[in-house]
C-alpha cells in the first residue's frame, strides 16, 4: 500500500480535503480517502506533495493519428483553410504517423491524462492504444457526400471497429460533423447495430461552418463545390444538430465537439441519453481565433467537457493547458468546475465513470500534482504545471 498527501486533495465527488490522505494499493486503485482534520500528518511512509492532488484527467477529444502534423498548419487560417491543409498534408508514411503518436501518448500520460475519446480513420494507433496507459475510447470516423461511397466507406468502418473490438478496445462508428456526412451515409449509420452507441461528431466549429448548413452559401460552401462535392446530399435537418442526430441517431450517447459558435442555452433537457458538449479552447483560439461562450457553458447547466483536438491545430495535447486556458479567459469561473470538465464528466461521456473521473475507493483514476496554486482565490497560477504522480 502506499499513502499520498498534498496541502490539498481534490476528490471531485465532493469538496478538497485539507492535508488529506489517498491510501493505494500497488497498482493504484484507490483504497481510502482519509480526512486528518485539516492538519498535516507524520506517518511512516506518507509521500507528501506541496500543492494539490487531482484525478488523472480525461481528453474528451483528440486526434492521436493527426500528431506529426505539429506546426504544420499555420495559426487562424479559419475552419476552412485548416480543413483543406489538413486533407492536403495529412498523408505520410505508417512509421512517421506511428512514431509521432507514440511520442504523444507517452507526453498525454506523463501530464496526467487517464483517458481519452480519440478520432480514428485508420488502424495505425492500435497497437499504440494496446500498450498504453491510458484508456481509449475510438471513435471510428465516416464522411463523405457521395451516395455512391457510402457503402465502402460505412464497410471499411466496420471492418475497422471489428479489429479494435477483436483486441479488446472500446470504439464506436461516429459522423464527422453535420457538413461533412450525406443522407445515404446518415442512412447506413441510423441502421446500425452496437456500432453507433456513443458517437463524438464536430459541431459549430465557426460561423463558415454554420453559414453553410443554413443557407448553403459563403467560403465553406464555395471550397466545397469547387471541390466537386454536391451540397444537396446533406440531410435537410444538417443545420440543427438536435434534429439531425434525433433523426438519425436517436439512442446514442452524443458528444458533441467545439461549440465555438454554440449558444450554451440552447438545447434539449428532456433526454434520456446524455449529451455532452466538449471545449477545445486552444484549438477553437489557434484555428478561429475566438473560444467558446466558456461563462455561458459554466452557468447553462451542460454536461461540459475538455479536449484538445490534435497537434495539427494546438501547441500540445495537455488537459491541465486547456484548464488554465479556461480560467485565464474567464476568471470567473470557479477551479471546482473546470476539474470537473477535466475529469469526471469527460470520463461519464466516455463511459469510463466506474473507473476513471474521481478519487474514491475502488477507482484507478491516477494522481496528478499541480506545485504551485493560489490558495487565497482557489485558482492555477501562472508557471504552474501538472506531473503524474501514479
Amino acid at each position: 500500500m502506499r499513502k499520498f498527501s498534498a496541502h490539498r486533495i481534490y476528490p471531485v465527488n465532493s469538496a478538497y480535503i485539507p492535508f488529506g490522505i489517498v491510501e493505494t494499493a500497488d497498482d493504484g486503485t484507490i483504497l481510502n480517502i482519509r480526512d486528518n482534520g485539516g492538519k498535516p500528518a507524520e506517518e511512516s511512509g506518507l509521500e507528501f506533495y506541496s500543492g494539490i492532488l487531482v484525478p488523472g484527467f480525461i481528453n474528451a477529444h483528440c486526434h492521436l493519428e493527426l500528431s506529426h502534423l505539429k506546426g504544420l498548419i499555420p495559426q487562424q487560417t479559419g475552419i476552412t483553410g485548416f480543413v483543406s491543409q489538413v486533407s492536403q498534408i495529412r498523408a505520410s508514411g505508417e512509421n512517421v504517423i506511428r512514431q509521432a503518436a507514440e511520442a504523444v501518448d507517452r507526453l498525454m500520460y506523463r501530464e496526467g491524462i487517464s483517458g481519452a475519446g480519440d478520432i480514428s480513420n485508420n488502424g495505425i494507433t492500435l497497437t499504440i492504444k494496446q500498450n498504453s496507459h491510458i484508456h481509449y475510447h475510438t471513435f471510428i470516423e465516416l464522411f463523405g457526400l457521395n451516395p455512391e461511397t457510402s457503402k465502402p466507406r460505412y464497410d471499411d468502418a466496420c471492418r475497422l471497429a471489428q479489429e479494435f473490438t477483436r483486441k479488446g478496445l472500446s470504439c464506436s462508428i461516429t459522423p464527422h460533423a453535420p457538413y461533412s456526412v450525406g443522407i445515404d451515409l446518415w442512412e447506413k449509420l441510423a441502421a446500425s447495430t452496437g456500432l453507433t452507441g456513443r458517437i463524438s461528431i464536430h459541431h459549430d466549429e465557426s460561423l463558415e461552418e454554420r453559414e453553410l448548413l443554413e443557407r448553403r452559401t459563403g467560403k465553406m460552401a464555395d471550397h466545397f463545390r469547387q471541390a466537386g462535392f454536391d451540397l444537396d446530399c446533406l440531410p435537410a435537418e444538417a443545420a440543427e444538430i438536435y434534429q439531425l442526430l434525433g433523426k438519425y441517431l436517436p439512442d446514442s450517447e452524443w458528444i458533441l465537439v467545439h461549440n465555438t459558435v454554440t449558444d450554451p442555452y440552447k438545447g434539449i433537457s428532456d433526454r434520456k441519453h446524455g449529451i455532452y458538449h466538449v471545449l477545445c479552447p486552444r484549438s477553437n483560439r489557434y484555428i478561429e481565433s475566438r473560444l467558446p461562450d466558456l461563462s455561458g457553458f459554466a452557468a447553462s447547466g451542460k454536461i461540459v467537457c475538455l479536449g484538445t483536438d490534435s497537434m495539427a491545430s494546438n501547441l500540445s495535447l495537455s488537459i491541465f493547458e486547456e484548464m488554465r486556458t479556461v480560467m485565464e479567459s474567464e476568471p470567473g469561473i470557479a477551479f471546482e468546475t473546470v476539474l470537473n470538465w477535466a475529469t469526471i464528466n469527460g470520463a461519464r461521456a466516455l463511459g469510463m465513470e466506474k473507473t476513471l473521473g474521481t478519487i474514491e475507493p475502488g477507482k484507478k483514476p491516477g494522481l496528478v500534482h499541480i506545485p504551485l496554486f493560489d490558495w487565497e482565490n482557489n485558482r492555477l497560477v501562472s508557471g504552474s504545471r501538472s506531473l503524474r504522480v501514479i
